[in-house]
């Protein structure tokens, strides 16, 4: 059961001291009583000393250990700033954040960013390069699509216009059926590559856009490209007739020719037919020499025409028409060629220009966010309220922390480290370190009882509420031979002078004992491996007895005594002899085998 609050600690604190000197005096009374009333049996020299009778009745079986007092939940500021900084200045420990403090964002603890702010500046320089080049490269990205887009539009002209000049010179029908075998060989071209080099072409166009597509056996990447024509060699010969050039400049030029043949032709005979007459008159003197020789001159001239006539077609029949067909087929099968470079050369520039673009945009990208964090880093300087409470310093505060780590305006502090503690005070509790011998006995929702060494007249009820899984680490760092458990027990109702930190000793009741005989530990002795106690009212009789569960005071007795009866606190001693000394070996070998019994 609680005690009521004793609201002037003050007067409390004085009370304690009297209530001391109290119980001394009593107690130095009832030994001189003892003394006398059982000290004149000097002919046996027994000393009985103190007595105690036992008594019948119930025993608490708990486990008391020291602990501190700690809010059940807590908010804790923690310095987020990375590596090491400084405490600029920080509120003072024990100040109370209030809801107006919440609203507005009161500055708990300001931390150094002056490095920060450094670093900042050059960053931001870094920044503004970065992204001058990401914008340069972007730029000259859109740039180079639209080159690739006219390069490959003009080799696609130049290819078009080269097809067209060959269709006007060759017709329409001869220059389709030699540029489908420019076509052929095109392709058939590109399967002999890709057959010595294991990869897969497939024709996705055709005509002056052909293009293969071809898969990389090693990386199964595809890659899509325009086929290479290679020379065709193509018999003109057997196009060499009107019928078959069409409506071409070639078929133009040979009615042409063929036409100042027959021109040629006729004049020879018209020449042949004048000199005929000639010479008939000539013979008849109805003409002159001079006149006969001048037609003989003409008939001379137009052979001469007629074989030059003849000369032209067969020069052209056999050298100009091939040679200007072949020219022209030569300058298609090169513009595919252009066309086919073009496109590579737009595949290539445009992958520079990506992975110049790619590479500047991840080092803008990686600036920009280098940027953004050092920005948030510089407001993670300033710790401000989100929560109303009480403030307490972290954990740097605590006893075993080096001087250099306590939390104070100047002080060095770590990532992730604890600087600001603020503890829900609406719940407590009370972390106490159970040894690993009671630890199995302890369960979670067992009754406690508290009392806080501040206020030692007030008692606080509450249960366990947590019991650590593994030995505390802080201890078995400090003690390795000593294991403790961490164990919470929480205190019920709500009280305002209980502060987290304070210093506090909870009692766990783990079990309690009905109508059962119980005698003090000191009363308790081992004698030659036997637990006994001495009978004060039968002249000191040894007795053997059973003994139970124990607490710190009192031990419960199975068999060998009954309520009632009075026990000695001590072993009794001769005059003669130094039966104290066995006495408080006993008591030892008692205590250990109790205690053995117990965890047992």
């Amino acid at each position: 059961m609680t005690s009521k609050l004793n609201p002037e600690p003050s007067e409390t604190a004085r009370k304690r001291p009297k209530r001391g000197r109290y119980l001394f005096i009593t107690a130095v009374l009832v030994a001189l009583g003892g003394y006398f009333l059982f000290g004149g049996d000097d002919s046996e020299g027994v000393n009985r000393g103190t007595t105690v009778q036992a008594t019948r009745g119930t025993l608490e079986i708990t486990v008391v250990e020291g602990g501190s007092v700690e809010a059940k939940e807590s908010q804790e500021l923690k310095s987020e700033v990375q590596g090491q900084t400084k405490i600029l200045s920080i509120v003072e420990e024990g100040y109370t954040v209030t809801a107006q403090d919440v609203a507005e964002g009161k500055l708990l603890v300001e931390l150094d960013s002056k490095e920060l702010l450094d670093r900042l500046t050059e960053q931001e320089l870094q920044y503004q390069n970065a992204l001058a080049s990401f914008t340069e490269a972007r730029e000259e990205h859109g740039i180079q699509i639209n080159q690739n887009q006219s390069d490959v539009k003009a080799a696609e002209l130049e290819s078009k216009f080269a097809l067209m000049d060959l269709k006007k010179f060759l017709g329409e029908d001869v220059a389709a059926e030699i540029a489908a075998q420019v076509d052929e060989n095109f392709y058939a071209s590109q399967s002999e590559q890709a057959a010595g080099s294991e990869e897969e072409v497939s024709p996705i166009a055709e005509g002056e856009d052909a293009q293969a597509v071809t898969r990389d056996p090693e990386t199964g990447r595809i890659h899509m490209e325009s086929a290479s024509a290679r020379d065709v060699e193509v018999d003109f010969s057997k196009y060499l007739n009107r019928d078959s050039l069409g409506d071409g400049e070639a078929r133009q030029q040979l009615l042409k020719l063929d036409s100042d043949v027959d021109l040629a032709q006729e004049d020879v005979g018209l020449a042949e037919s004048k000199l005929e007459g000639t010479r008939r008159l000539f013979k008849k003197d109805f003409v002159t020499k001079i006149e006969l020789e001048n037609d003989e001159l003409a008939l001379k001239r137009k052979a001469i025409n007629k074989e030059s006539a003849e000369t032209d077609i067969d020069l052209y029949v056999k050298y100009e028409f091939p040679k200007q067909a072949e020219k022209l087929l030569s300058d298609y099968e090169e513009s595919l060629r252009k066309l086919q470079r073009a496109r590579k050369l737009a595949i290539s520039k445009m992958a520079q220009a990506e992975a110049k673009l790619n590479s500047a945009e991840a080092r803008y990208e990686l600036q920009s966010r280098k940027r953004e964090e050092l920005k948030e880093q510089i407001v993670k300087c300033e710790i401000r309220a989100t929560k109303p409470g009480l403030v307490v310093y972290g954990e740097g505060n605590r006893s075993y922390y080096r001087n250099n780590d306590r939390i104070e305006e100047g002080a060095t502090i770590r990532e992730r480290q604890v600087i600001i503690t603020i503890p829900d005070t609406t719940q407590m509790t009370v972390d106490v370190k159970v040894h690993e011998s009671y630890v199995k006995r302890v369960n979670k929702g067992q009754r406690a009882r508290v009392r806080v060494d501040a206020f030692p007249d007030i008692i606080l009820e509450g249960e366990v509420f947590k019991i650590g899984v593994l030995p505390d680490s802080q201890n078995r760092w400090m003690n390795p031979d000593l294991k403790v458990y961490s164990t919470t027990i929480l205190i019920e109702g709500q009280h305002e002078w209980l502060k987290p930190g304070m210093s506090a000793e909870g009692e766990i009741i783990i079990e309690t004992l009905t109508d059962v005989v119980m005698v003090p530990l000191q009363a308790i002795s081992q004698e030659k491996g036997e637990t006994v106690v001495y009978l004060a009212d039968r002249g000191m009789e040894r007795r053997v007895v059973e003994t139970g569960s124990f607490n710190t005071s009192f031990i419960e007795i199975k068999s060998g005594l009954e309520g009632g009866e009075t026990v000695a606190l001590r072993a009794p001693s001769t005059s003669g002899g130094r039966a104290d000394d066995n006495q408080d070996a006993d008591e030892d070998t008692a205590s250990e085998d109790t205690s053995g019994d117990e965890a047992a």
